[in-house]
């Protein structure tokens, strides 16, 4: 096993030298705030004064702070570069998009392996930083990275197990996350992360100052940044998962090939797969369900509330069940409110929560059988006496003839 060798260097005990004075001085005293909109009551207040007080951070030209606004990808970059001390390069910048005021530091955050661009060449600076990347780009910046590949599979579930949306992390951030968390920089609010929901600059400043805080009682801080790795952005994850079988992972690609794609859909075999290992629910009466409901997830022939990754049709009952917390609010479509969900991962965890535990259990029993009886599951989920009941169990028959027959035609087997 490769062994993480901390290297003190002069540097290093400088900065640490540092921080432990900074850290010493502010427990001490109070500081007035710089900022008319940071009250001295404001959790977030010693905080912001604290980077403020180092020229780390800095308001805007009418002197406020905004502590509640998001903080962009650019600001985020400029902002931890000033925070380690490290001088800026000068060198031509990757990223046409970036504005002269940022290209140096984003320049030497992205030599160091902390932040990276998206696929089609562009750094997008204006581009919100979510709680996520911004617990992915944290760990990268303190050289912490060789901690987050000792981390066991059931170690990081056990640790986002403890928030009711611990399962809507992706799973590049998941690690990186759970070691954010294990090391007290993120603390969830009201029993949840929040994983793609916008860091505010507030927040942004109170995980800098526990990072510090982190630095000062522990040495956490590591200048090993040669195993950094450029930071996931695309927006379509893949599951980390159990080890599927040949004839799963055979599964898992005919689904993606010849039905999630055609469609343009963000839903995956894997998802697919993850939802009958962990909810019970076999992968053809998913897709027979996610196909007469919502095309699969295609987002245009599926809907609005396709497009906000509830690929069942659930309407909005509340966050007071299983499925519910896993919800980034509810939308307004055909005269009804239904989920939204702010991912295709958390969209399908919820569904596959909802067929395990909604009604009582009633639908559980008839999706398991081999040969699903789509009346009785119609009667509950569509409803007997509402205006089409009988098409639409034609239609899940059908639709469910049609995956079988070309399931066949490709060699793999539901």
């Amino acid at each position: 096993m490769k062994r993480t060798i901390m290297l003190v260097t002069p540097a290093l005990l400088l900065f640490a030298a540092l921080m432990l004075g900074v850290l010493g001085t502010q427990h001490a005293q109070a500081h007035a705030s710089t900022f008319p909109d940071v009250a001295e009551t404001d959790k977030a207040h010693e905080a912001i004064q604290s980077l403020a007080d180092r020229n780390i951070l800095s308001g805007d030209t009418d002197g406020r702070f905004n502590p509640l606004d998001p903080i962009t990808r650019a600001q985020a970059t400029k902002t931890l570069v000033l925070w380690r001390d490290v001088n800026p390069i000068a060198s031509a910048s990757l990223f046409a998009d970036v504005p002269d005021q940022y290209k140096a530091y984003v320049a030497t955050a992205s030599a160091k392996g902390w932040i990276s661009g998206f696929p089609d060449g562009t750094f997008q600076p204006e581009r919100p930083l979510t709680r996520q990347q911004m617990a992915t780009l944290m760990i990268r910046t303190m050289g912490l990275e060789q901690q987050v590949l000792r981390l066991a599979k059931s170690q990081i579930a056990a640790t986002l197990g403890r928030f009711l949306d611990g399962v809507a992390v992706s799973d590049g951030a998941r690690p990186y996350l759970a070691l954010a968390v294990e090391k007290n920089l993120f603390n969830g609010e009201a029993g949840r992360l929040n994983p793609n929901a916008s860091i505010t600059r507030a927040q942004f400043s109170l995980v800098l100052y526990r990072a510090e805080r982190l630095i000062s009682n522990t040495g956490a801080l590591t200048t090993d940044e040669s195993s950094t790795t450029p930071e996931t952005t695309t927006e379509t994850t893949v599951l980390q998962s159990a080890s599927y079988t040949a004839q799963e992972e055979a599964l898992a690609s005919f689904m993606d090939m010849y039905l999630f794609r055609p469609h343009n859909s963000p839903v995956t075999g894997l998802m697919v797969l993850q939802n009958a290992e962990w909810y019970g629910i076999p992968p053809l009466a998913q897709l027979v369900i996610m196909a007469a409901e919502t095309s699969l997830g295609d987002p245009r022939l599926g809907g609005i509330v396709a497009r906000h990754f509830n690929f069942g049709c659930m309407r909005y009952h509340g966050t007071n069940n299983a499925w519910g917390p896993l919800s980034n609010g509810r939308i307004w479509a055909a005269g009804k409110d239904w989920y939204s969900f702010p991912s295709a991962q958390a969209g399908m965890v919820a569904w596959g929560r909802y067929l395990k535990a909604g009604v009582n259990g009633a639908y559980l029993p008839i999706l398991k059988s081999s040969e699903p009886n789509w009346e009785r599951f119609a009667s509950i989920y569509y409803g007997r006496g509402v205006s089409g009941f009988s098409s639409y169990v034609a239609r899940l028959n059908s639709i469910e003839n049609r995956f079988r027959s070309l399931a066949v035609q490709h060699g793999v087997k539901f």
